[in-house]
């Protein structure tokens, strides 16, 4: 017994019934790929009168959304040859294979004008009855979840270029070779556009969310067997060189619907310049539904007010903690973050007990896996990484808490480096420091450390950089000598873009 089914004609009748609610756009087994040789350029402009300042030529080639999984090419394509392999998997591998599942039928990229309830400039709701509404806007929302890809591309930057740009190989200046891998997605974007309520200013205005989360890796080593200063010629990077986040959680909010904009504008002397501006938040004695619903807590007026919103909204995502307040899930579309690591300390009020073991999450010097880090190049002598340790300082008013982790001595808050032992100024190759509870910045924000450098461990003769803050510090400088040195977590919490203008000029401007 089988049955069978097909599809089926509809009649005008049965169409007049469809409502709409988009243009649903699905990608699977996608990859888009621009020769490795074609570019996007800004071309600088050459400076006029009495300046120290070069003509500068920025040039992105080959952009590039690919697989992220094992088989992959670099950019030294020939013929009908993607250039030489490498693993995709990594972020030492430019460019990768299909991406089965970039946006699945049942999770799209969505294109669609609908008029979405809001505030307008002046507090008033917008579009409060869907029969009538007051605006409408257009939107396009990537998929709320994506495997990771590769996004990359290579650049240069010439600084002094004397020819026109027709004929780059005519009139070239200094010339950097860069690399730009982005390994991960960015489900949950959003990009819309709709008309500005600021009176006087109802003008076509941009709204842009971005959401990433992934790794990613800036580079400059070229591999030995492919280096060029050519301009135009692709080129092999190295594969671990670099500056290098991994674990990257990102959003950040340019733009609300209604009340707060992404504009454009010229510049008033009509000279080719342009200027990119999001204008102050709305300030007016009415408007309580933007400043009390979306930037903060309803809670008695006091010097503290904005703080317990923050403090509130940092808890909210901290792992273990437990906020004294709820945070509106619109705090939470206007208020933006930047996580770079997957470790979140976390002292004071509504946090876990303090630890006295260190973190399994806190970063080794030399980890590789994990946070903000530096990299050699394969083949590469390793390079001597030198580090103040930090002072945790409690800058809320009323509060003067402050520690110099592992040592003593701090003086009043005095710059890392000054009087006092070298073991209690940097970090050395074996230090440790065990937190309790009553004392949570005995070690600093980051709780308990043991830090063990081993044989990587030793010393060199150069200049203090304490000495050009004015603070005496030896010579003798203790470093470890690695080929990768970990910069650490670092975490940005409630980011609230409250005004922005970007004006270009040109060098002769």
């Amino acid at each position: 017994m089988y049955s069978l089914a097909a599809l089926e004609s509809l009649d005008e009748e049965s169409l007049s019934q469809v409502t709409g609610t988009g243009l649903a756009i699905g990608f699977e087994d996608f990859r888009w790929l621009v020769k490795p040789t074609s570019y996007f350029e800004q071309v600088g402009s050459d400076p006029v009168g009495n300046t120290t300042l070069q003509r500068g030529d920025l040039r992105w080639y080959g952009v590039n959304i690919s697989g992220a999984g094992a088989g992959g090419f670099h950019w030294d394509e020939s013929g009908g040859n993607f250039g030489t392999s490498c693993d995709a998997s990594s972020l030492g591998c430019p460019r990768g294979g299909l991406i089965s599942d970039f946006a699945p039928h049942d999770n799209p990229y969505l294109l669609r004008a609908f008029s979405p309830r809001g505030v307008g400039y002046d507090g008033s709701i917008l579009n409060n009855d869907p029969n009538n509404p007051d605006k409408t806007i257009y939107e396009y929302l990537a998929p709320s979840a994506q495997p990771d890809y590769t996004f990359s591309f290579w650049g240069e930057l010439e600084v002094g270029r004397t020819g026109n740009n027709d004929n780059l190989a005519v009139g070239t200046g200094d010339l950097l070779k860069t690399q730009t891998i982005i390994r991960g997605n960015a489900a949950n974007s959003a990009f819309r556009l709709f008309q500005f309520t600021q009176p006087g200013n109802e003008t076509f205005a941009i709204l842009y969310h971005s959401s990433l989360q992934g790794d990613f890796r800036f580079s400059a080593a070229q591999q030995g067997g492919s280096a060029s200063d050519v301009v135009g010629q692709p080129v092999r990077f190295d594969a671990l060189e670099g500056l290098h986040f991994k674990n990257v959680d990102a959003y950040v909010p340019l733009g609300q619907l209604y009340y707060q904009a992404l504009t454009l504008d010229t510049v008033p002397a009509q000279d080719g310049n342009f200027i990119l501006e999001i204008p102050r938040l709305p300030d007016v004695p009415t408007h309580t539904a933007v400043h009390d619903h979306f930037y903060s807590l309803v809670v008695p007026d006091s010097p503290d007010a904005g703080y317990i919103t923050a403090r509130a909204a940092l808890l909210t995502n901290t792992p273990g903690a437990t906020p004294t307040h709820t945070v509106d899930d619109s705090y939470f579309v206007t208020h933006g973050y930047s996580r770079w690591g997957d470790w979140y300390p976390c002292r004071g009020v509504g946090c876990p007990a303090v630890s006295t073991t260190p973190s399994p999450n806190r970063n080794a010097y030399d980890d590789t896996d994990d946070g903000i880090f530096f990299r050699k190049c394969e083949g590469c002598d390793d390079f001597d990484a030198f580090a103040y340790m930090i002072t945790a300082v409690d800058v809320r008013p009323g509060q003067d808490d402050y520690s110099c982790p592992g040592g003593s001595n701090c003086g009043d808050y005095a710059p890392r480096g000054g009087t006092g032992g070298v073991a209690d100024r940097y970090y050395r190759q074996a230090v440790n420091c065990t937190a309790s509870n009553g004392s949570d910045y005995q070690c600093g924000y980051g709780g308990s450390y043991s830090i063990n450098s081993g044989t990587d461990y030793t010393t060199v003769n150069k200049t203090n950089p304490s000495t050009l803050l004015g603070v005496p510090g030896t010579n003798t400088l203790p470093v470890i000598r690695t080929g990768a040195a970990n910069l650490g977590d670092a975490r940005a919490e409630g980011l609230q873009v409250n005004y922005m203008k970007f004006t270009s000029y040109g060098a002769g401007n």
